[in-house]
């Protein structure tokens, strides 16, 4: 009979009430019944005493026979390991019937309570603990310790009662559950169909797990009690105000067309409802959220009606109301007193009341176990049940949560560590060694992630968290404050109203104890039991991870005899299986039937297909990749600053996060035909992890800059890149990316060459840890050692030399690779390896000169440029290792020829390295440094040679000019690289004026080569003044400027030397060099005087007068003689401001020391000052005079005459010089100045 809306009368029995909401809400996790069973009303007057015709037949698909026949047991461990993601973020896991027992704890004195209570993390789990089936009837030897305990101490007082009795099991009782069965039997419709589906969701979808392959602790060790395997018909996530708890319950629940969720309940009419059995009835249909409950009546067994109460009604039914309110509050202060009181992770707590008793207590039994174990009263048959279950929980949550993760917080990094501590501190790692290893595993991880790049890892160590809910208490100390309080008193007050409860001391003790508890909370006492979270920096992190590490290769040595006890266990179940599968077959011969047809071997072309894919997984699994693959390829070297090589290395890009279906890694995927064992994988994940963690460790210490220790950690991890590779040859090596860095550990030890003690001594540095993971890695290599790893030594030379070894043997690894060739890291390390080839090139350089110098300070003094010196980084050369290269070498090769060849040799392999690469940048870099070499090559004497080499210079010169041209062709423009190309346009610009300077200043050519000579000197001259860039500021702008200025200087008097050469009167002289003669000395001037060079400004204004004093010498007429050498006076009197310059430059400078090239041009300054006043006298007494200015010039002669008579001669500073000459003139000038007002006044 179906049921519809006028069928079912509304109970009537309510009484009146406000309106008063219930934060209730359900989420069912997972239902072995998905469908609500088909509602069947029963008729008036059906007999329940006969059972029905489906009892107990339809329980697979009903879910009857389990709800009503079956303990549940140990339930909140099997429900916690169904949903590991849900521990830590709920309050509670447990079975609905003890969250029941416990909320009607205030209304009755009566009933006892027995549960098992463990701690992990947040969460709490609740179990009933039956104390006759697990202590009373079991051997005496079984948890001897506990059942003395009770016996002594729990029962005596109150064991005439039986006050540990938990169950009625009257006849009464029984009758009553056997008739409420054949009642649900009998209300059950009968429906076919549904029973595929049904059990097609008995299995829970696994969750997508993220990172390695890690063991799984075995069934029975996960439940204290393995032969309870109860499966509820639901698990519901409950939230009940502001509690959630994860419940396992199995209620039917029935449904038809107009009412598709309800609950059924058979009540006896003679006996009326009571307040126990409402709160029931309302708890269970909050559970599961089931909003009506059908109520069907009967006597004796014989069904009189039924009724339909809503569930919000139900707290105000007629001889049972109670308050929703109340049983929130006991439902929130119970919860607070377990956690207040059970706040031991991995403790098991029993939570006891006796059927009469008034108080309810909570014992912590692992410390009675650890007191008689401590006195040798427990053994292993007596040990903690629970300890091994508690633990392999704590693991299964902290993996689920590290594996689950997209996105670890440091909140819930310290969550996972409290878990995997405890876990590691329960389990004996004789006997778990698997799961005690895959703890250490996950530790490791949990301080260096996977996924970090070791260049630049990423730790979060933000202090809010805000997405992530913690498994342990964030904020309880706050909750506990004045409002829980209030609650009590709430909670007090309306127990208090009801006569039957107002002595209920079960409730006042727990009250009373959180009241304790808030005051000591107020008063500073309480300590915080929240783990702190995972904020570390990256040398603590990668300590960390290394002492687990180091743990986990520890507990390696425990996994034989646990896996000969496995293998010899699996060999006789699989003889024991053998002689069945024998035995069925002699049996049950395999013989023909007539009416079945014999199958023909046909293979269908799916199944072909699907072998086929099958050999490719199995390929891809020999194909795995290591998780360093992306995260070392990072290990690249910074670039240099100032004179060295920029270093053009791209920024390496972070690790990718890899789809699960393709994630090869050994990590994330477990071979057993590859490995074999649990033990090599863990201890393949163990030193995979090992390197990464000491990659992570060199780059730390690289910036740093503990060498020494950085390149120890380097090969650290290479040693366990070799042992991975050993096992695992298919995947990528990064011996290469390795070597790299070790290649910039040796190169910045060269560089810091006065901290070399304190590398070596930190190279040679061990630790403990270190010295075990290395011991584990020598077993594995049987003693076979890396070749390539180099020893450091006090040696610059062999350093710089150890570097390049490694960038070589690094390129190497990646050109051999037969898998895959990384042509980005190959570049990076080509880069690298023509940066130290550089700067080795340009240390023998330097050395060679110093060599050099030494030899020819005994001989001759050899006139250097402001170029000779190559700008490169010096450091200091060690005199041991120059002693003994002079020791070696042969007697008729200097050395520092042979360091010159080496110089050279470094620097082409260098440019070799970068034309490999097209890195033009560096590659112009050293076509610069190349020049450099070449001039610097161009001034050595070798011993056979004479001192006249001009010629042999220019060819090292033109070398330099060839390798200058390469660099800006290399570079294209000025828009590649502007300091760069600056710094080639100076460098190539110095090398030809010098060489300029040189065939200028030094040639000893003969009368035929002289023109060709003269025309090259000027080419070079103009060529330097085009490269002199004044067009873009920068440091070398008034380098520019002032090396324009000398080179306008040189450039006249080049055309001044030419017109003295050539030129013998006015009439054959080429006023076109004159005029350039004359245009290049006022340029020199105008440069000179703007940078105030008070000596070479003097130069030019000397050679300037010289001019005039010539074109004087070769005037045929007096008044051309008097212009020129009026003109030439001008500028004596104009050059006031020289020793103005030179003045102010001695004042700034604080120094009185005699400079004898000024000086020197200071007398003749004066001289031809005299000499030129002298010249005017005579031609103009000797001519005509109609300025009357002969007068004039007498005066100024006696002034210079006076001037030096009073002056002290020669030993005069060139401070008192300059201010005699500026003196000097001022009065000349005035005096020129007072006659030319005079004779404008006359006219």
């Amino acid at each position: 009979m179906a049921d519809t809306a006028d069928e079912i009368e509304l109970c009537q029995n309510i009484g009146p009430h406000e309106l008063v909401e219930v934060k209730s809400k359900a989420v069912v996790k997972f239902s072995a019944v998905q469908v609500p069973a088909n509602f069947n009303r029963l008729q008036c007057n059906t007999n329940l005493n006969l059972p029905p015709s489906n009892w107990l037949t339809t329980s697979d698909n009903s879910g009857l026979h389990q709800a009503l026949y079956q303990s549940p047991g140990f339930a909140s461990f099997s429900i916690a390991h169904m949903f590991p993601d849900c521990v830590g973020e709920v309050d509670v896991v447990t079975d609905a019937e003890n969250i029941k027992r416990l909320l009607k704890l205030p209304y009755t004195s009566k009933s006892a309570v027995s549960m098992i209570v463990h701690k992990v993390g947040n969460t709490l789990l609740l179990d009933e603990f039956d104390i006759q089936k697990y202590l009373l009837r079991k051997a005496d030897d079984d948890w001897k310790w506990l059942r003395t305990f009770i016996l002594e101490q729990i029962l005596a007082y109150g064991e005439k009662n039986h006050s540990f009795c938990l169950k009625d099991k009257s006849r009464a009782a029984l009758q009553t559950k056997n008739l409420l069965s054949k009642f649900l039997y009998y209300s059950l419709q009968q429906s076919g169909g549904e029973a595929t589906e049904q059990e097609a969701q008995h299995t829970r979808p696994a969750l997508p797990i993220i990172g390695p392959v890690l063991p799984e602790p075995k069934i029975e060790e996960n439940v204290p009690d393995p032969k309870s395997s109860h499966v509820f018909n639901r698990n519901v996530l409950w939230t009940f105000e502001d509690i959630r708890m994860l419940i396992g319950t199995d209620m039917p629940i029935f449904g038809g067309p107009n009412r598709p969720c309800i609950s059924l309940r058979l009540r006896d009419m003679a006996k009326p409802i009571n307040v126990l059995t409402g709160i029931d009835y309302w708890l269970d249909n909050l559970m599961c959220n089931v909003p009506e409950v059908v109520m069907c009546y009967h006597l004796d067994g014989i069904v009189q009606k039924y009724e339909i109460i809503k569930t919000e009604d139900l707290p105000y039914l007629e001889n049972s109301q109670f308050s929703p309110q109340v049983v929130r509050n006991v439902a929130q202060n119970i919860l607070a007193f377990l956690k207040a009181n059970a706040t031991k992770a991995g403790h098991t707590y029993w939570l006891f009341k006796g059927r009469n008793d008034d108080v309810v207590k909570l014992y912590d039994l692992t410390t009675l176990c650890q007191k008689d174990a401590d006195a040798h009263r427990c053994d292993e048959k007596q040990e903690n049940p629970f300890t091994v279950p508690v633990a392999m929980l704590l693991y299964t949550v902290a993996r689920n949560m590290k594996s689950t993760a997209t996105q670890i917080t440091p909140k819930m990094a310290g969550n996972i560590k409290a878990l995997l501590d405890n876990c590691i501190k329960l389990l004996p790692k004789e006997k778990y060694p698997q799961i005690v290893t895959s703890s250490h595993y996950i530790l490791s991880d949990l301080h260096v992630p996977a996924g970090i790049d070791p260049k630049a890892p990423k730790f979060d160590n933000s202090d809010f968290d805000s997405d992530t809910q913690s498994v342990y208490e964030g904020d309880e100390d706050e909750d506990l404050g004045s409002d829980d309080d209030f609650n009590l008193n709430d909670v007090q007050h309306d127990l208090n109203k009801s006569v039957e409860h107002s002595s209920n001391v079960a409730v006042k003790h727990i009250c009373d104890t959180l009241k304790e508890l808030n005051l000591d909370v107020t008063n500073g006492k309480r300590q915080p039991r929240t783990p702190s979270p995972l904020q570390a920096g990256t040398e603590d992190r990668c300590r960390m991870s290394l002492e687990h590490i180091s743990a986990g290769i520890a507990c390696l040595k425990f996994f034989n005899s646990n896996e000969e006890k496995f293998i010899k266990e699996s060999e006789m179940r699989a003889k024991d299986e053998e002689k069945q599968r024998i035995l069925h077959e002699e049996q049950h011969p395999n013989m023909a039937k007539p009416f079945k047809p014999i199958p023909l071997p046909y293979e269908s072309l799916s199944k072909k297909s699907l072998n086929d894919e099958m050999l490719i997984q199995k390929n891809c699994d020999v194909e795995t990749e290591s998780e360093n693959e992306k995260n070392l390829k990072n290990l690249n070297a910074k670039r240099q600053n100032g004179k060295e090589i920029k270093d053009a290395r791209s920024e390496a890009n972070q690790a990718q996060n890899l789809a699960p279906a393709n994630d090869m890694r050994i990590a994330t995927k477990f071979n057993m035909q590859l490995f074999g064992s649990w033990n090599v994988h863990l201890k393949l994940l163990l030193l995979e992890k090992a390197c990464l963690t000491y990659a992570t460790y060199a780059e730390h210490y690289y910036v740093e800059q503990k060498y020494g220790s950085c390149l120890k950690a380097i090969y650290m991890a290479c040693r366990c890149q070799q042992v991975v590779m050993k096992y695992m040859s298919g995947i990528v090596s990064q011996k290469s990316c390795l070597l790299g860095r070790a290649g910039d550990c040796f190169f910045q030890m060269a560089k810091n060459w006065d901290n070399i003690d304190i590398y070596i001594e930190q190279f040679n540095e061990e630790s403990e840890i270190a010295q075990n993971i290395n011991n584990e890695l020598v077993k594995e290599l049987n003693g076979d050692d890396l070749i390539e790893l180099i020893t450091p030594l006090a040696n610059v030379e062999h350093l710089m030399i150890a570097s390049c070894k490694c960038y070589e043997n690094a390129i190497e690894c990646i050109t051999n690779d037969e898998i895959t060739t990384d042509e980005d890291a190959k570049s990076e390390l080509l880069r690298r390896l023509g940066n130290v080839r550089n700067e080795l090139g340009l240390k023998y350089m330097y050395w060679a000169q110093e060599e050099y110098s030494k030899q020819m300070s005994t001989k001759s003094d050899i006139p250097k440029d402001e170029s000779d010196h190559p700008e490169h980084n010096q450091s200091k050369e060690i005199q041991t290792e120059k002693d003994d290269k002079k020791q070696v070498e042969k007697p008729e090769e200097p050395i520092y020829m042979k360091l010159a060849m080496k110089s050279y040799d470094c620097l082409i392999r260098g440019i070799s390295a970068f034309i490999e690469v097209q890195d033009n940048v560096n590659l112009a870099f050293l076509y610069c440094n190349m020049g450099r070499f070449m001039r610097f090559r161009a001034h050595l004497y070798l011993p056979e040679e004479n001192i006249d080499f001009v010629r042999k210079q220019k060819l090292f010169y033109n070398e330099a000019f060839v390798n200058y041209e390469k660099a800006k062709d290399v570079l294209g423009s000025r828009k590649s690289s502007a300091e760069l190309w600056d710094l080639v346009n100076w460098e190539l610009s110095t090398a030809t004026f010098t060489l300029a300077k040189q065939l200028q200043d030094f040639s000893t050519a003969d009368e035929a080569t002289r023109i060709e000579l003269e025309k090259e000197v000027l080419d070079l001259l103009q060529k330097s003044l085009k490269l002199c860039d004044l067009d873009h500021p920068g440091s070398r702008q008034i380098l520019y400027t002032y090396r324009s200025g000398l080179i306008h200087k040189r450039i006249a008097s080049f055309h001044y030397s030419q017109l003295r050469n050539s030129c013998t009167d006015s009439s054959t002289i080429p006023k076109a060099t004159l005029q350039l003669c004359k245009h290049h000395y006022e340029r020199a001037a105008d440069i000179l005087d703007s940078l105030r060079e008070a000596s070479d400004y003097l130069v030019v204004q000397l050679e300037r007068i010289s001019l005039q004093e010539f074109l004087t010498e070769i005037s045929s007429t007096t008044m051309q003689k008097i212009k020129h050498l009026q003109t030439a006076l001008s500028l004596l009197l104009k050059s006031k401001v020289i020793f103005e310059y030179a003045l102010n430059i001695n004042n700034a400078t604080e120094s009185n020391t005699p400079n004898d090239e000024l000086c020197k041009h200071m007398v003749l300054f004066e001289s031809r000052l005299q000499n030129t006043l002298k010249t005017l006298i005579k031609l103009l007494l000797n001519g005509k005079d109609p300025k009357k200015l002969v007068d004039l010039y007498k005066k100024m002669y006696m002034t210079t005459l006076k001037s030096k008579c009073s002056a002290n001669g020669d030993n005069m500073s060139v401070e008192q010089s300059a201010q005699h000459f500026s003196e000097l003139l001022q009065r000349l000038n005035e005096m020129e100045k007072s006659h030319k007002s005079n004779a404008n006044e006359k006219l």
